[in-house]
């Protein structure tokens, strides 16, 4: 997984229409891309359920089975393996959201699809207030079950903190706080978290070492890439990280899509070791823009399937994405899951 920096200026544009002469200027939107072709205790009782599993496999005698070859512990092995897989699998299940959530003048829909390895990949949506929607991506380094509980806590800590503030970069310096001290070094998280201000169409985003957020410009029909700058949870146990976040607005305007996602789905690859890559990416999202959130979901990932073809998938794919809608367009049910 990699690791995402940006640094881009502040945005301070009140919600309303673009200014005359061209798009929306005074918001300091990043220039164009080029043309292109839980709970607290829940996470104490899964960690006490994952160490018991893993002291279990300990303790079924795998030295006995190596007397009979190596044939004998390779299948003991792989039952072994098969069976934390699917603990892995059910973990990172319950952390999904069950629905997306149905906003007057927007349309926001999710796809999210594991892969055989089970990797870290997690989004959700918090309802702070009656005006203020969180919206987050998530992806762990980890993968199989220590993944999965570092994914866990990481969700429990954010739904807790989110409802206590407006802020995004503050609510990631409560939880990288907290996260630091319990997960081993070498792991972290990137996250992508942002507050949506329903009435007034304003975005406050915060990337924690994160892919950057796609914005489609419904006006100019132009692509932005939204990367404020961030260090990933988990890494800095709290001075360097709070120095280094930085939080950025974005006002909507009607018609405007923003796209967040996970890096399966620009790193999936063919049989001839070929990735999808971001340019193509892009470009799609760009080509896609003015579809329903449904319909755009549901081809981008058709088009990710194709370039795969029969070639394994190695990580998750999550897409998490929305656009301004006038409130009498008809608005189709969204995608949870592939």
């Amino acid at each position: 997984m990699a690791l995402h920096r940006g640094n881009r200026p502040p945005l301070k544009r009140p919600f309303g229409k673009p200014p005359e002469g061209g798009g929306p200027k005074s918001f300091n939107t990043p220039p164009p891309m080029p043309a292109l072709p839980g709970s607290a205790s829940s996470v104490s009782l899964l960690r006490i359920k994952a160490q018991k599993r893993l002291a279990l496999r300990q303790r079924m005698g795998l030295l006995k089975h190596k007397e009979g070859g190596d044939e004998n512990l390779d299948e003991v092995e792989r039952k072994m393996l098969d069976h934390e897989l699917a603990i892995a699998e059910e973990l990172q299940a319950n952390l999904l959201p069950r629905k997306v959530p149905q906003i007057p003048g927007y349309d926001v829909s999710a796809y999210y699809r594991p892969s055989r390895e089970v990797g870290g990949d997690y989004y959700d949506f918090i309802e702070i207030d009656a005006d203020h929607l969180g919206l987050l991506v998530a992806d762990v380094s980890g993968k199989g079950i220590p993944g999965s509980i570092v994914m866990t806590e990481t969700r429990a800590l954010v739904k807790s903190e989110a409802v206590r503030t407006l802020s995004p970069a503050e609510t990631l310096n409560r939880v990288n706080r907290v996260l630091y001290n319990d997960i081993k070094r070498g792991m972290f998280v990137t996250v992508f978290y942002m507050i949506l201000s329903i009435q007034k169409g304003i975005l406050s985003v915060v990337s924690a070492g994160h892919n950057p957020m796609v914005l489609w410009r419904k006006a100019s029909n132009t692509c932005h890439l939204v990367n404020p700058n961030g260090l990933a949870l988990g890494i800095d146990k709290g001075p360097l990280f709070e120095k280094t976040i930085k939080e950025q607005k974005v006002q909507l305007f009607k018609g405007d899509r923003f796209v967040l996602y996970t890096d399966g789905v620009i790193e999936s690859m063919n049989k001839n070791q070929e990735l999808f890559g971001q340019n193509r990416f892009y470009l799609r999202v760009k080509q896609l823009a003015d579809k329903s959130s449904s319909e755009f979901l549901s081809l981008i990932v058709n088009e990710v399937e194709a370039h795969q073809g029969d070639a394994p998938q190695h990580d998750d794919i999550t897409i998490v994405t929305g656009r301004t809608v006038a409130e009498e367009e008809p608005v189709k049910d969204p995608v949870l899951e592939g």
